[in-house]
Parts: structure tokens; C-alpha cells; sequence
């Protein structure tokens, strides 16, 4: 029996992906929220990052930075399912909040130091994003870059007008260079891709997204 639970061990850590070749994305982006952006109490923008591989990903010490600085890392435990979604809220944005506005069924984690670039921390996401703001990376913890999204509004990038809709990949993007271009990505609209209206709730009023929830291609049946 106490063979077995070794092999059990060893089977479990090879099942998990090491974050050098984790297929891991950013795959949505809340950055002009239309609901009120209180910075001391409820910064409700978010980011979504995707599993796009075939096993699960350690998030420990995984975390996001932007030009002006970076969250604290994702805590011990936390772990990316093939397949699966996981939002990143500020720490000044309740979770509880969140789930009665957005949905209870979306992984959560609250990251601390984002909306605090005078402590070195993450800055807001830039409402008026440019090619050299906003740089929005994901992290890993040996401070390698898994993914970046260098986000816009112009040019091929969807634009944030009206503001209030996160922009997300299309299902044929979910990979670290097609999200890169501005033609990967779309701004949600109700019903298209799984996206829906947020409730009307503390700190949060008719934003578009689909948060925890990612399209994928539609699977083709072989001949």
C-alpha cells in the first residue's frame, strides 16, 4: 500500500503542468467597467486568465504587473483545471459582491497590492489604453512571463465606447500570439459567446462580460 501511495504521488505530480510550458492565457479583460470605480472600497475591474493546455497549472506565486508595477502572488493551493477559467479581482473588490453581481459559480482570487502603484503595486487598468500603456502581463513565480496582453482601443482593438464591456478572445484565439493582436479579441455583447449582463448590485451596474466562462471552437465531428 505505501508503494502505491508513491506512485499515486508521482502520478498526481506529473499530471500537473510545469508553468515553462503551461498553455495559460489571458483571455478577458474588464478594464472599463461602467459600473462606479470606488479605488478605496470596490475596483471592479478584472482579469481572466485560461487553462488552453491539457493539465492542470500550480497558480502559487503566479501573478499580474503592468508598466507601473505588480499584485502580491496567488496563494498556496490555488490550481488552473484544463480547461477552466480563473478571475482576478483587486483585494479592494469583495468576492461575495462579485458572485451576487456576476454569477456564485466563478473561481475567484482576490489579488492584493492592484490599484496601488504608490506602493509599488499594479496600477488601475488604463481606461485609455495605448501601445505603450497598458503592458498587462501574467507572472509566474520564478518572475517569467507567461502571457502578455498589450491592450488598446484603437486600430484593429475593439473599442471601450460604450464603456462598460470587458473585450475577450474569440474561441479560434485562445493561444499566447493570437492573443497579441487586436483582431483576436471582441467586446462582449449580451448573448454572443456566453456573455451576460452583471445584476444590478452594490458597486455594480449593467456591465457586459462573461467572466469565468470561455468559448472554446465548436468540436468538428471526423468523417
Amino acid at each position: 500500500m505505501k508503494n502505491w501511495g508513491i506512485l499515486g504521488c508521482i502520478a498526481t505530480l506529473v499530471n500537473i503542468a510545469d508553468a515553462g510550458w503551461a498553455q495559460v492565457v489571458i483571455s478577458e479583460i474588464m478594464y472599463n467597467p461602467r459600473s462606479y470605480e470606488a479605488k478605496e472600497n470596490n475596483q471592479v475591474e478584472w482579469v481572466e486568465i485560461y487553462n488552453a493546455g491539457k493539465r492542470p497549472v500550480k497558480l502559487k506565486g503566479w501573478y499580474l504587473q503592468d508598466e507601473d508595477g505588480k499584485t502580491t502572488p496567488m496563494p498556496r493551493g490555488e490550481v488552473l483545471e484544463a480547461g477552466k477559467a480563473v478571475v482576478l479581482i483587486p483585494k479592494t473588490q469583495q468576492t461575495d459582491r462579485f458572485h451576487a453581481a456576476w454569477g456564485e459559480d466563478i473561481h475567484v482570487v482576490r489579488l492584493v497590492r492592484w490599484a496601488y502603484p504608490a506602493r509599488g503595486g499594479l496600477n488601475n487598468l488604463a481606461n485609455t489604453p495605448s501601445n505603450s500603456n497598458e503592458a498587462l502581463q501574467l507572472m509566474d513565480s520564478d518572475d517569467d512571463v507567461i502571457d502578455e496582453v498589450n491592450y488598446d482601443d484603437e486600430g484593429e482593438w475593439p473599442s471601450d465606447e460604450p464603456q462598460g464591456s470587458s473585450i475577450y478572445l474569440l474561441p479560434d484565439a485562445l493561444d499566447p500570439e493570437s492573443n497579441d493582436l487586436g483582431k483576436s479579441w471582441q467586446a462582449s455583447k449580451v448573448d454572443t459567446h456566453g456573455a451576460w449582463m452583471c445584476k444590478t448590485r452594490e458597486g455594480y451596474s449593467s456591465d457586459i462580460g462573461s467572466p469565468g466562462t470561455v468559448a472554446v471552437p465548436e468540436a468538428t465531428e471526423s468523417p
